[in-house]
């Protein structure tokens, strides 16, 4: 099994997205840890709340930076409550280590649910 952690919040409800089957990719910086994912693996994605997903690890598709895999997999299907391109573009500029991308890349992760634990 796959971990990785997942920004979830009010302002930034992936988790709930996931667990509905609307975000069906999760993009993360193209790490060893990231590259070593194989399709049909388990990818359980947790908040520092303790809520997570299980998914089914679906597609890997590597992209030289953020704006080249929102284009080729859509923006809706990576950031769903985005309002446009640059607003979900410019959700993933902020998030931690986004700066690795320039020298790394980046992967869109397909993912589809399979178990969610929600605390409230």
């Amino acid at each position: 099994m796959y971990k990785l952690n997942m920004t979830d919040s009010e302002k930034l409800p992936f988790l709930k997205y996931i667990s509905q089957g609307v975000k069906q990719i999760e993009c993360r910086v193209a790490t060893d840890y990231v590259k070593s994912f194989k399709i049909g693996g388990i990818l359980k994605l947790e908040s520092s709340r303790g809520n997570f997903v299980l998914c089914e690890v679906t597609h890997l598709n590597f992209y030289k930076d953020f704006e080249d895999m929102l284009k080729n997999e859509g923006f809706k299907n990576a950031v769903p409550f985005a309002n446009s391109f640059d607003e979900a573009l410019s959700i993933y500029k902020k998030f931690k280590g986004a700066n690795r991308v320039a020298k790394l890349g980046c992967c869109a992760i397909g993912i589809k649910c399979l178990k969610i634990r929600f605390i409230e």
